[in-house]
């Protein structure tokens, strides 16, 4: 396989690593929501384009990460498995979150389905995976156990544990941003302010782990120099940090859109119960002036 300094754009374009298992998966679920948003239109209901359309970009990130020649190159070139790690496990999860899949299930299943899915919805496991005392330290074990243990040298061996560890990746990264985007129904609910603290203080992950490569004097596995090991925690580094702020200023303009409708909301409400109100007070009047009226007779 080329060395790392040979690695060209068109090597990345022309070279495929095609795997059984992600190939499946990406299959079976692609096609599920396609699916479902086909047969919640048989019934009548539109689905939003925008979020068909995030779903389908968060395949495309995998098919990108497992099939391109990150994949084929990602087990001789750190800075190439940075890049498929930030799609597996920072930008796939986002558009998944944003498309909404469980809410599409719930809508476009039969009523045995959807019961099922709300007990597993308020089940206590659901609780505990989706509360953030679980998902912050899953997120910070799952990205230093993997670089500082022995985890990532074997599944550069062996392509069983690779294909695991791809997937944890993208159940942590979807665990982890689904409280946080917030479209799905979940046991609980954070509020804004607490979503911003969340991804303000998950930003340090990435500050210590790409300086942590960066300053690495070792190779962490065979075949990996330590100039691409360096190249690729700094990716890592600005990667995440770069997101998190993204991520914090998108959850930030959320809370302000969500305050200004209530705020409309409210001012709606004042109206319509001060117009009541002063239609009240007019019959009120008109009542009283006809009773003085027939007194008066």
């Amino acid at each position: 396989m080329p060395a790392a300094a040979t690695i060209t754009p068109l090597d990345l374009l022309t070279r495929t690593s095609f795997q059984v298992v992600p190939a499946v998966l990406i299959a079976a679920t692609l096609g599920w929501y396609l699916w479902a948003v086909r047969r919640l239109a048989a019934r009548g209901r539109r689905w939003p384009l925008a979020r068909t359309v995030s779903y389908c970009v968060a395949e495309l990130f995998l098919a990108v990460a497992t099939f391109s020649g990150l994949a084929a190159y990602d087990d001789s070139n750190f800075t190439m498995h940075a890049v498929q790690h930030i799609l597996l496990m920072m930008l796939a999860p986002i558009f998944v979150a944003l498309a909404a899949p469980v809410t599409l299930a719930l809508q476009s299943s039969h009523r045995r389905v959807q019961t099922a899915l709300i007990k597993v919805l308020h089940s206590r496991v659901a609780v505990v995976l989706s509360s953030p005392l679980v998902t912050w330290p899953l997120y910070g074990a799952t990205i230093f156990g993997y670089y500082f243990t022995s985890l990532y040298a074997d599944s550069l061996r062996d392509p069983v544990l690779h294909d695991l560890i791809h997937l944890h990746m993208v159940v942590v990264g979807c665990l982890f941003v689904w409280p946080v985007i917030g479209i799905d129904p979940l046991p609980r609910r954070m509020s804004y302010g607490f979503r911003m603290l969340f991804l303000l203080l998950t930003m340090p992950f990435h500050t210590i782990l790409g300086m942590a490569l960066m300053s690495q004097s070792t190779r962490i596995a065979p075949g990996i120099g330590l100039t691409d090991l360096h190249t690729g925690g700094a990716l890592l580094w600005v990667s995440g940090e770069f997101l998190g702020l993204l991520g914090t200023m998108a959850v930030f303009g959320q809370w302000l859109r969500t305050e200004e409708r209530a705020a409309k909301r409210n001012d709606r409400l004042g109206d319509a119960a001060a117009a009541a109100q002063l239609e009240h007070w007019r019959a009120t009047r008109e009542a009283a002036a006809k009773a003085g009226t027939v007194l008066q007779a």
